[in-house]
This record gives structure tokens, C-alpha cells and sequence, in this order.
């Protein structure tokens, strides 16, 4: 308690010279937890030794359970729309988690599962993961206030799953350079906020 006493302190400070709109706020607990547990999921696929030299040691050192997670490094906080009172998750930057460890891990697709009970995120930057298998469809259809989804440099396959194309705020796609199949997806048209979405796949797909 008392540090978190220390830590609301801290952040008021800051807002006091700095003007942030989310003093003493802390992100919703669930959503804290969802992130721990993908930590936890990068975690049991590194060993301790190569996890504590590399790139991704430092970025996440941040994400403990001791601290809220709107500080954490790589996360974006902002005031929720339904509350005046209260901050959300609404970004998340994990580009590259993986880039200089050697080998790479094979990330699976169902990893990113956590992930999804934010349902707050307006912007998910995932790129160059080595991430595999097909793109969970059903996990995205619960980020229904997604505007940005970079997704680029992994080795996903199979189609675009439709669940993406009915997201009605989305914006951006980015999916080039993995191994999806298919065509343009017919329910491409669902998407009237659609300004550019990047992929290999053949078809006439904004620009």
C-alpha cells in the first residue's frame, strides 16, 4: 500500500508540472493481469539466461505486478470514454521483442490471447515477432475500438479472418511480408474507416 502510495505521488508530481490528464490513476486491474500473463507466456518460451541478456529483459522489466501498468515501458494510457474518472489501456508497441535473440523463438499466434481482453486498445504494433500460425480472428473481434493494427514481418498464415473486416472503427492494417493466402476478402467493404491496409495478397485493396 505504501507503495503505491509512493507511486500515485510520484505521478502527481508529474502531472503538476507536466500537466499528464491521468494523475493518480491507475490502469483497470484485469487489464494489468492480461499483460503479465502474456509476459509470462514470453517468458515460458526463453530461457532465463537468454530472456535476462536480451532486448525484450528490458523492455518488460517494467511490467511487474508492483507498479501500474499505464507506466509500464511500450504501454499508452489514455481517459476512458465511458468514465471521467478513469484510464485505460489504449496502445501497445511491441515491435521486434525478439529481434536479437538467436535463435529466434517460435511464437505462436495463441500467445497473443491476453492481449484480447483489452478491449480498450486503439492501437496494437505486434511486427517482427516471428509469430506463427493462423491470425486468431475471434480474439480480434473483441477489440472492437482497434484503429491501428500493425502486424507486419511475422510468419503468420492461412486467410484474413473476416472477424477483422467487421471492427468498424479500424483504420490501418498492416500485414505485409508474412505468409497469408487468399484473396481480397469480401467483406473488405465493412470497413468504412478503411484508409490503407498492406498485404501481399492479390486484389484491389486500398492504398
Amino acid at each position: 500500500m505504501a507503495m503505491e502510495i509512493k507511486a500515485c505521488l510520484v505521478v502527481a508530481l508529474r502531472s503538476f508540472f507536466f500537466l499528464s490528464p491521468t494523475a493518480c490513476q491507475s490502469c483497470p486491474e484485469y487489464q494489468k493481469q492480461a499483460l503479465l500473463q502474456f509476459k509470462s507466456s514470453i517468458l515460458a518460451i526463453t530461457t532465463p539466461s537468454i530472456f535476462n541478456s536480451s532486448d525484450v529483459s528490458q523492455l518488460l522489466r517494467s511490467w511487474n505486478s508492483s507498479s501500474d501498468c499505464c507506466g509500464w515501458v511500450e504501454v499508452e494510457c489514455n481517459d476512458s470514454p465511458n468514465s471521467t474518472s478513469r484510464v485505460v489501456i489504449t496502445g501497445l508497441y511491441l515491435d521486434a521483442l525478439f529481434t536479437h535473440l538467436s535463435p529466434q523463438p517460435r511464437v505462436e499466434s495463441s500467445m497473443l490471447a491476453p492481449i484480447f481482453h483489452i478491449r480498450s486498445l486503439e492501437e496494437l504494433s505486434i511486427s517482427d515477432n516471428n509469430i506463427q500460425g493462423e491470425i486468431p480472428g475471434v480474439g480480434f473481434a473483441n477489440l472492437s475500438n482497434l484503429v491501428l493494427l500493425y502486424m507486419e514481418g511475422n510468419n503468420l498464415s492461412g486467410p484474413i479472418p473476416p472477424h477483422l473486416f467487421h471492427l468498424p472503427l479500424l483504420r490501418d492494417i498492416y500485414l505485409r511480408d508474412n505468409s497469408l493466402t487468399g484473396q481480397r476478402p469480401a467483406d473488405i467493404g465493412n470497413l468504412t474507416s478503411l484508409q490503407r491496409l498492406s498485404s501481399q495478397l492479390q486484389g484491389a485493396f486500398p492504398q
